[in-house]
């Protein structure tokens, strides 16, 4: 059942449009795409993915699990540095919504809605404490535009 949706502003913390070398926060009325995510103790469904550059992706993700849970955008250096960042905070329950990224409660859902920019490959991970080490990640390929 779920109980609320968490979403997170167009630009959260001051982000510029261009501060990820694979996107940005999407406009809500320019989706292309919806993918519905489920996160559960410990793991996404599903956890690999394929957009194409330009496309703007709403992601839909259910918390399905007991836990908090994040949904976070980003290359392998992105997502090393939140989960040292989650690390710091540990007696933080959730984290802030972020550009790049959102806090799933138990039993909501929320939604990122994101510009893909640049083919390439990265990962969404959810961080909160010891979720990504133990395997809470998955992989995004985004294609060149002109691949359809």
């Amino acid at each position: 059942m779920l109980v609320g949706i968490a979403s997170i502003p167009t630009f959260a913390h001051n982000a510029a449009p261009d501060s990820f070398p694979f996107g940005h926060p999407g406009d809500a009325k320019k989706v292309d795409h919806v993918i519905t995510i489920q996160a559960g103790d410990i793991f996404f469904e599903p956890k690999m993915l394929t957009v194409q550059a330009g496309q703007t992706v709403k992601f839909i993700v259910i918390n399905i699990g007991k836990l908090p849970h994040e949904f976070i955008l980003g290359n392998k250096s992105e997502q090393e540095e939140h989960e040292k960042e989650m690390l710091a905070k540990h007696n933080t329950i959730m984290m802030e919504n972020d550009a790049n990224g959102i806090a799933v409660a138990p039993g909501e859902s929320g939604t990122l809605i994101w510009k893909f920019t640049s083919p390439g490959t990265i990962k969404f991970g959810c961080h909160e404490p010891g979720h990504y080490a133990a395997g809470m990640v998955g992989t995004i390929k985004i294609l060149s535009a002109d691949r359809r």
